[in-house]
């Protein structure tokens, strides 16, 4: 019989992780949101109740608002194919958002995300998958969040979500406004003169306090959205990468498309391991001896 050994080329510790975990677990995606990318405002019923409101996208509604808002992109109601199609994706869109495993779970009880210390640094997120308890809202407080890092922000919301007057979402070491979604089981209420990021994907309905600046999405089809002297601005966001299947044990090999030659006596094979380790996936080569037995 053939026995091989393998003499070097790949650090023990990465082969400790490919050899423990035959499937490795993937970060938070973004889901694809079709139609529904477009729109700064998708809703059943619009209500504006002053105006100022400017909405940077489209805007879609069965029921208008008495003032209107100006807009940018385009309007779409009933009979409209890009407006019931929209609200298809936006459900597709919280499906994919919701099957994600939590990375973290809040305790039970209402969360302000501003103050929380369970998750890590006070008002520091990174990417991942945030879920609130059972019957738990979540709120953000006047020092308001700061999300970083370049990879998908998703918070799991099972209650209310409101923000408090004067706080604010905001970006940093390379987080976009594209990968930031937001999934309340109950209403979004955010607190005027505030700043927010994301997608919200909310049919309980949304309101929009006076004068809050908003670089996303409401995306309340079934439901209502109100705004009041408002600014949203839907992202310019690059198409969504589908993601690398996860590695199995057994599976094979790919040939190496360049490097070190093997040396003498000895095959080579090459390995992919993926590793959580800001999204890489690193590959190496190993040899082995062939020793007949």
């Amino acid at each position: 019989m053939k026995k091989w050994f393998l003499t070097g080329g790949l650090p023990a510790a990465i082969l400790a992780v490919f050899v423990a975990s035959p499937t490795a677990a993937w970060a938070a995606t973004s889901p694809n949101l079709g139609m529904a990318g477009s729109f700064a405002i998708l809703s059943s019923t619009y209500t504006n109740t002053a105006p100022g409101t400017t909405l940077n996208g489209d805007l879609g509604y069965t029921t208008p608002p008495a003032v209107a808002a100006t807009v940018s992109g385009t309007t779409y109601s009933p009979p409209s194919s890009k407006y019931s199609t929209a609200g298809i994706d936006q459900g597709s869109a919280l499906s994919s958002l919701a099957s994600q495993a939590c990375t973290h779970t809040f305790p039970p009880g209402a969360v302000d995300l501003a103050t929380d210390t369970t998750h890590g640094t006070v008002g520091i997120y990174a990417p991942g998958v945030y879920c609130t308890a059972a019957s738990s809202a979540a709120s953000i407080g006047a020092a308001g969040i700061t999300l970083t890092g370049g990879g998908t922000f998703i918070f799991r919301v099972n209650g209310a979500l409101t923000t408090v007057a004067n706080s604010a979402v905001r970006l940093a070491g390379g987080a976009s406004a594209c990968n930031v979604f937001w999934t309340p089981t109950a209403a979004t209420t955010l607190g005027a003169n505030s700043t927010f990021i994301g997608t919200d994907i909310d049919a309980s309905g949304i309101t929009i306090g006076n004068v809050i600046t908003w670089t996303g999405q409401a995306l309340a089809f079934g439901g209502t959205v109100s705004t009041s002297r408002d600014t949203i601005t839907v992202g310019t966001c690059a198409a969504t990468p589908s993601p690398s299947p996860s590695p199995t044990a057994g599976a094979p090999s790919v040939p190496p498309t360049g490097g070190a030659s093997a040396p003498a006596g000895l095959s080579s094979i090459t390995i992919g391991v993926a590793l959580l380790i800001s999204g890489t996936l690193i590959s190496s080569t190993v040899w082995v001896r062939r020793r007949r037995g």
